[in-house]
């Protein structure tokens, strides 16, 4: 079974690496809004999207209602737009929110992981690393990848991956550490393990995320078999604001968590 998957996964990275891409440096779009963005590349963190799961012709035109994040993310980013970041975002798919994120942030390197070779784009300043977050090992590899790149912290991490309990817990653990102070650690639709709870990896008797991140914003310890106390204290110490937006449908909620400033005399 292992080298059947191995060996699935590799002819995958092949067509992958061979695959003509989109050139995004060669683009030039007349789009202000980060929401006008998301609409025109097909990402869901938009208001509208034609239907980009649609596995029957019949739904493929289908108009569907976005999440509808945009104008959050311009309240709390528009102050990167020109200047000189690093993103990573977690769950790319085919890489519609980085397409959108390349155009906003004109200067940002982004890096963007996912399980899948479904990734679209190309560009100077963009870094595709295929992994499973879930995967200690990978969850390695992406540590000596950012070494080789020589990057210690990222402005923002944004969490669109798997949207499982656990996953969004463990990314949290894994990668807030990396965040720069005065940068955000962003969960997009942290609520939609509860949609979907039939296939939920959440523990029993556990604490609803959103509860956590009030205990976390108050500075009260809480259970949790995933992050522990000493992570809950390093929470304490460097988070100076946590602010929740509720988007356009059910469970459609995206955390902004930013980390502490440092103080001049820190600098």
């Amino acid at each position: 079974m292992y080298i059947k998957k191995a060996i699935s996964k590799l002819y995958k990275k092949l067509i992958f690496i061979f695959k003509k891409k989109i050139n995004l440096d060669k683009q030039n779009l007349d789009l202000k809004s980060l929401n006008e963005l998301f609409n025109y590349f097909g990402t869901d963190k938009g208001t509208e999207v034609i239907n980009p799961y649609a596995k029957d012709s019949n739904d493929s035109n289908k108009i569907l209602t976005g999440h509808g994040y945009g104008d959050f993310y311009e309240t709390h980013l528009n102050i990167y737009k020109n200047i000189n970041i690093k993103i990573l975002e977690i769950g790319t798919w085919k890489g519609a929110g980085v397409a959108a994120f390349y155009h906003y942030f004109k200067k940002a390197i982004i890096f963007c992981v996912d399980r899948n070779f479904k990734f679209q784009y190309k560009s100077n300043r963009v870094n595709f690393f295929n992994m499973n977050t879930e995967n200690i090992l990978d969850v390695v590899k992406l540590e000596n990848f950012f070494k080789k790149k020589k990057v210690e912290y990222l402005d923002i991490i944004i969490d669109d991956g798997s949207h499982k309990y656990l996953d969004i817990l463990n990314n949290f653990k894994n990668f807030f550490k990396r965040i720069k102070p005065g940068g955000y650690y962003i969960i997009e639709d942290f609520n939609h393990y509860k949609q979907y709870s039939e296939t939920s990896d959440t523990p029993s008797n556990s604490l609803d995320i959103e509860d956590i991140l009030q205990y976390l914003k108050k500075k009260i310890f809480f259970n949790s078999t995933t992050l522990n106390r000493e992570f809950q204290s390093f929470c304490f110490e460097n988070i100076s604001d946590i602010t929740i937006h509720k988007g356009n449908e059910e469970f459609s909620y995206i955390v902004f968590i930013k980390k502490i400033e440092l103080k001049n005399s820190e600098i």
